[in-house]
């Protein structure tokens, strides 16, 4: 029982605290379309789009009808404040990484640039 009551008041402040109620008209948005489609066989979904939501608003006949699509006027518009009781710590400091294993790309037994320096050296002038 607690997990349907738990969607319940979810979806009741997604659809009220949102504009996510808008998906609701799309039958309305629908049904336009065939009213628009009856009058003008000829109008496209993408005609329909452009005329009712990119250019500018023309006040015609079917205003009323027109403010009645989704997404066309916004009803919620509010700010949401949540307060937390107890404050939240974050430990941000950097940690020190320590070095388990010192690796060398050397082998034990190879001579060390110092010893074979003393050896080769280039010619002097007398």
């Amino acid at each position: 029982m607690k997990p349907r009551i738990t969607l319940f008041f979810m979806v009741l402040l997604v659809l009220t605290q949102t504009e996510l109620h808008q998906v609701l008209k799309l039958p309305v948005l629908i049904v336009h379309f065939q009213e628009h489609r009856a009058l003008n066989k000829d109008i496209s979904l993408l005609d329909f789009f452009v005329d009712h939501y990119i250019d500018q608003i023309i006040l015609d006949n079917d205003d009323q009808r027109d403010s009645q699509l989704p997404f066309k006027t916004t009803h919620c518009v509010n700010t949401t404040i949540v307060a937390l009781s107890e404050p939240v710590q974050l430990d941000l400091r950097p940690r020190e990484a320590s070095v388990e294993r010192e690796f060398n790309i050397h082998r034990a037994d190879f001579p060390r640039a110092g010893a074979l320096h003393n050896i080769f050296q280039p010619p002097r002038h007398t």
